[in-house]
């Protein structure tokens, strides 16, 4: 009897570990303005957004506090940018050296399964520098694709879901906004969703997606795989 009852236990917490990683999710956070041959911050979280719930990064995930965050430049060169551990965050910078859009971004597939599950996690954000700026594409398989504009209060956003650089249709994306509001938009046949922001400061947009997908990782066997994609942008 004692068996069966430390075998339940073990389960649950299976179960609810498995569902806080899902609902659970890094974004990356920064000034969606950077100025030419001055540092720009930019720093990652890990927790919820929607509720004011930020881990610190001593209880993240697996081995989620070792992610790279990566960095694609004006010219389309990807380097490495260095990481600090701050309590509650990780922040790193970097200087912009010509006008254009840079791109941050993080694909980071946990060390740990959840269950029989392999876990994702997948964030990405832009900075414009200087007025004119061409758009790239970014390195993920599944990415958001943003109008060239600088947000303000009442602005029509478009976002666009893409996935092996295809649109991505009829798949919920979360908005959630800085008042702690949220709503649940699906995207239409070209993986598009429009929203209009009605107050000022940091929105986060997250998509996941659960696959069934057999496999090996960390010789471990797994049987779904689980991609949550974040993105964050700013209205002034």
């Amino acid at each position: 009897m004692k068996y069966v009852k430390h075998l339940l236990i073990i389960v649950m917490m299976l179960f609810v570990s498995s569902q806080i990683v899902e609902a659970h999710a890094i974004w990356i956070e920064s000034n969606p303005v950077g100025i030419k041959n001055q540092s720009h911050t930019i720093r990652i979280y890990y927790g919820e957004y929607a509720s004011g719930e930020i881990e610190k990064t001593k209880d993240w995930y697996s081995d989620l506090s070792q992610l790279k965050l990566n960095l694609l430049d004006s010219k389309n060169k990807q380097v490495e940018l260095h990481l600090t551990d701050k309590g509650t965050y990780l922040e790193s910078s970097f200087i912009p050296v010509e006008d254009g859009i840079y791109q941050v971004f993080i694909s980071h597939p946990a060390k740990e399964l959840g269950g029989t599950t392999r876990y994702e996690f997948i964030a990405q954000n832009r900075i414009q520098v200087g007025k004119t700026a061409t758009y790239s594409s970014i390195p993920l398989e599944t990415y958001f694709v943003f109008a060239d504009q600088l947000l303000k209060v009442k602005d029509q956003v478009e976002i666009q879901l893409l996935r092996g650089n295809n649109p991505v249709a009829n798949e919920e994306i979360l908005l959630m906004s800085p008042s702690g509001w949220s709503k649940t938009y699906k995207t239409n046949n070209l993986g598009k969703i429009q929203v209009e922001v009605i107050w000022p400061g940091t929105y986060v947009i997250e998509h996941s997606h659960m696959a069934d997908q057999s496999g090996t990782w960390n010789n471990k066997s797994y049987t779904k795989n689980w991609q949550g994609l974040t993105a964050s942008f700013q209205v002034k």
